[in-house]
């Protein structure tokens, strides 16, 4: 490994942050930018007991309430916007259906079992106040690791444009962030996998100062009367959304990105398609048929 490159695992994923020579304190940098992210880990990711989204969990229908200090305010305030701007489809307590369903993505539930699931669905039942957070009804269950996780990237980025790098890239499974290009010039480059024919190809897109985010995945879908449907479920029945399988967004920062790619890919494919065209941002995305759509399609 590379002194000023470090690799490790966070929010259950793989993580890796590489830096231009700064002053000689690149060492310094990577393990500041290390401890920032396991901060947040522990203070928003589900898979830890004591953060703020477990023990909001942990209290739901109790009538206690979570604490929330400014930057978790700030958090849920994005992912309530995100959730408006969706027409009530980006819903985070969602989460609870995935039980209903294998791995494959298939249903296993009855439909009395899934009616019983979604009762326990709904944003609008995490109740916000001076004292704190707290989920009205005992079951519900929210997860906001997909929106901490570019929020924790652009984070760390700023951390590493305050102490004046010029040259950087962290990435985080889906999502990815760069400060200007490489330290010998060259450009950085994503790598995604696209539908060819039967199989799927490697792209490779530039990614200079920029953010990036991909949502959904067209190799794991489900098959219902001879369609392919992807993994994100719907909060008003619990079945499988008819919309975009993949969704690739660039912006000026990942959790812009972030955004965009998550609420597109919960839109019919015909809405999402002219929802992402109307925004000016470069785009890609993979509809049922798996065929690519946007502009990212001939530039990558």
């Amino acid at each position: 490994m590379k002194k000023n490159e470090i690799r490790f695992r966070a929010f259950g994923r793989a993580c890796r942050i590489a830096i231009g020579e700064s002053n000689g304190a690149s060492t310094d940098l990577l393990e500041t930018c290390q401890e920032e992210l396991s901060r947040l880990e522990e203070k928003f990711s589900t898979h830890v007991p004591s953060s703020i989204p477990s023990q909001i969990n942990q209290s739901s229908g109790t009538g206690s309430y979570t604490p929330l200090d400014a930057e978790a305010r700030s958090l849920f305030h994005y992912v309530d916007a995100l959730w408006g701007e969706s027409k009530h489809v980006f819903d985070p307590t969602t989460r609870i259906i995935s039980n209903c369903y294998d791995s494959s993505g298939k249903l296993l539930a009855s439909q009395d079992q899934l009616a019983k699931i979604l009762k326990l669905v709904g944003w609008r039942n995490l109740e916000i106040s001076s004292k704190g957070a707290h989920l009205a009804n005992a079951g519900m269950l929210i997860d906001l690791n997909s929106c901490v996780r570019p929020y924790a990237l652009d984070s760390l980025r700023k951390i590493l444009l305050k102490h004046g790098v010029k040259n950087a890239l962290i990435e985080m499974d889906q999502d990815v962030v760069t400060i200007g290009k490489q330290l010998d010039g060259a450009n950085w480059l994503v790598g995604v996998r696209i539908p060819k024919g039967s199989s799927a190809a490697i792209m490779r897109l530039k990614l200079n100062h920029k953010g990036f985010a991909l949502r959904g995945n067209f190799e794991q879908t489900t098959r219902h009367e001879g369609e392919h449907f992807g993994r994100a479920l719907s909060p008003v029945d619990g079945q499988a959304i008819p919309g975009l399988l993949s969704v690739i967004v660039i912006a000026e920062n990942c959790l812009t990105a972030c955004s965009v790619a998550s609420i597109a890919r919960l839109k019919t494919e015909a809405s999402g398609i002219k929802w992402l065209e109307s925004l000016g941002l470069p785009w890609m995305a993979v509809d049922r048929q798996l065929k690519c759509h946007g502009p990212l399609t001939v530039t990558g």
